[in-house]
């Protein structure tokens, strides 16, 4: 387990997104994105005219892509990859649907909908009491 990765294998960050890549991106675009950053954010590539704070920022950013890469690539991480991605759709699919619901729904649905949620918003408030002020 690295500090890229939970204790049950999946990233704490996306993967996808530290590379800059969608995630449908093939093995090639994976191996292209992560060259293309690495070459970029490598410490031995980095001119001298960085402070220390520039220097360990980098590297960690550089760690995370090499993390990312692996996560995405490597044959230790082809379930935790699997799942994660599932999840990924899962979660794609549930916003489209989310919002075809908010598209189709009636005016008089989504005003009862706000002045629900206002009026939780104005409990909770209350409920709160002075220190929530």
């Amino acid at each position: 387990m690295t500090s890229f990765t939970k204790k049950d294998g999946m990233p704490i960050k996306d993967p996808y997104e530290i590379l800059g890549i969608q995630s449908t991106a093939s093995e090639s675009d994976i191996k292209k994105a992560y060259r293309s950053l690495a070459l970029k954010l490598h410490p031995d590539k980095q001119s001298g005219a960085l402070t220390d704070a520039q220097r360990d920022e980098l590297d960690k950013r550089f760690h995370e892509v090499k993390d990312a890469r692996s996560f995405l690539l490597d044959a230790d991480h082809v379930q935790a990859k699997k799942k994660y991605d599932a999840n990924l759709e899962s979660e794609r699919l549930r916003h489209a649907e989310e919002q075809r619901r908010e598209q189709t729904m009636s005016s008089r649905r989504k005003r009862m909908r706000d002045e629900l949620k206002m009026r939780e918003h104005m409990a909770r408030k209350s409920a709160g009491g002075p220190s929530s002020s």
